[in-house]
């Protein structure tokens, strides 16, 4: 069984700032993670494993 939860949140102008900035540096750091990834495959080199 499946469930799924519809939340909303009513932030102040304070936190809708905060999240907006939070948000941010998170798309930057996946747009560069994404980068990394493409000018690796580009040159050939294994993806990652998940086992460290």
């Amino acid at each position: 069984m499946r469930l799924r939860y519809r939340f909303r949140v009513y932030p102040t102008r304070p936190q809708w700032a905060m999240l907006a900035r939070t948000f941010g540096c998170v798309r930057t750091v996946w747009n560069d993670a994404v980068a990394v990834r493409k000018r690796a495959f580009a040159v050939g080199l294994p993806y990652p494993s998940t086992a460290a």
